[in-house]
């Protein structure tokens, strides 16, 4: 377990999270406001679980699996990456759809963002959100993170926020 939080932890993705995580990237409404908004499918799902964990190796870092507390439940994913093109470190979360609305993702995001800040050591980090995903504006100015200015990925244009330690 990486952290824990009143009612989920964070650990390392694994491949029996392949499941939950492709009906989750396959679900075009949860994928609406992740990278360029379009669904994964089950193969490069599967290809990603390798992909992330060969990432924290590599960097120290990467996105985990989020998994509530009272029943074990793989309820999204959650951490860390680097932009592309750019030494910026990202903070990123999703939930499936059943978990929205809970205070889950304020709950864990706020909690990956101190793990950056004090055990990681990071001096800055960054998020990227859609204009109209109010939802998740509201959870990064919640975790006390202060909009920056817009910005294009993946063909996408987007909010930079962005906090520092």
């Amino acid at each position: 377990m990486l952290l824990e939080t009143k009612r989920l932890f964070l650990r390392p993705l694994e491949k029996g999270d392949l499941d939950p995580l492709a009906k989750m990237y396959a679900d075009q409404e949860v994928m609406r406001f992740i990278g360029s908004g379009k669904t994964i499918s089950r193969a490069n799902t599967e290809a990603s679980i390798a992909r992330w964990n060969e990432y924290e190796s590599k960097h120290g870092f990467s996105n985990w699996a989020i998994i509530r507390n009272e029943d074990n439940a793989f309820a999204g994913k959650c951490g860390f990456s680097y932009l592309p093109e750019s030494s910026e470190i990202e903070i990123s979360y999703m939930l499936d759809e059943p978990y929205w609305g809970n205070g889950y993702a304020s709950e864990i995001a706020g909690a990956v963002l101190e793990y950056g800040f004090e055990k990681l050591g990071l001096k800055r980090i960054v998020a990227l959100v859609y204009p109209q995903n109010t939802p998740s504006i509201k959870v990064l100015e919640k975790i006390g993170m202060k909009y920056e200015k817009a910005a294009e990925y993946w063909g996408v244009k987007l909010l930079m926020y962005s906090k520092e330690k």
